[in-house]
C-alpha cells in the first residue's frame, strides 16, 4: 500500500517545479521574517547570495513578495542595492516594474541608481512605464504613475525609452 501511494504521489507531481534551492535567507526575506533575516546575516549569511530558479538575490526575493521590511533589513545587513542578478535586472528594476513605489523610494534613498540599465538596455523607468508580466504581480495593463513620479523625482532628466512610450500610449497612461 505504501509503495502504491508513493508511486501515485511521484507520478502525480510530474512537471511540478519545486523551489528547493532557496537559501534560508531568501526564504526569510520572502516571508517577511525580519528577525530571521537579521539573525541569519549576523551569523554570516551572505545578503547577496543568489538563490532560487531565477538566480535572484535575497533583496529581489523580498521585493518579489512586497516585503519592504525585509528589504530594509537586507540593506542594513549589507545587500548591494545595485547588484545585477542572474536575469540581468536590479532590485530597483524589479520594484519599479511591480509598481512598488514605497520600495522604489527606499531603494533610491539607499543608493539605487535609476540610470542603471539591465538586459537590453532596460532601465527602472522603462519597467515602471510598461509594467511586467509576472504571474504573481501582473502589471502590464496598469498605469504606475506614482512609481514613475518617484523615479523622476530621483532623476528629473531621465527619459523613457521609445518602446516603453509606445506601450504607455497603448495603455493610455500619462508618462
Amino acid at each position: 500500500m505504501r509503495y502504491a501511494l508513493l508511486t501515485v504521489l511521484l507520478l502525480g507531481c510530474d512537471g511540478v517545479a519545486f523551489h528547493g534551492n532557496f537559501t534560508p535567507l531568501a526564504d526569510a526575506a520572502r516571508a517577511g521574517d525580519v528577525a530571521q533575516v537579521r539573525s541569519l546575516i549576523a551569523h554570516g549569511a551572505d545578503p547577496n547570495e543568489i538563490a532560487g530558479q531565477n538566480n535572484w538575490t535575497p533583496l529581489m526575493h523580498a521585493i518579489h513578495k512586497g516585503q519592504i521590511h525585509s528589504v530594509e533589513a537586507l540593506l542594513d545587513g549589507g545587500a548591494d542595492v545595485n547588484r545585477v542578478a542572474g536575469d540581468g535586472f536590479t532590485a530597483l528594476m524589479m520594484a519599479a516594474g511591480y509598481g512598488y513605489t514605497d520600495i522604489v523610494e527606499l531603494l533610491i534613498r539607499r543608493g539605487a541608481s535609476p540610470r542603471l540599465a539591465g538586459a537590453d538596455g532596460v532601465r527602472p523607468i522603462d519597467l515602471a512605464v510598461t509594467g511586467v508580466p509576472d504571474i504573481d504581480r501582473f502589471t502590464l495593463f496598469q498605469c504606475q504613475t506614482d512609481t514613475i513620479r518617484a523615479l523622476r523625482a530621483a532623476d528629473p532628466n531621465i527619459s523613457v525609452s521609445p518602446r516603453a512610450l509606445i506601450w504607455a500610449r497603448t495603455k493610455r497612461c500619462k508618462v
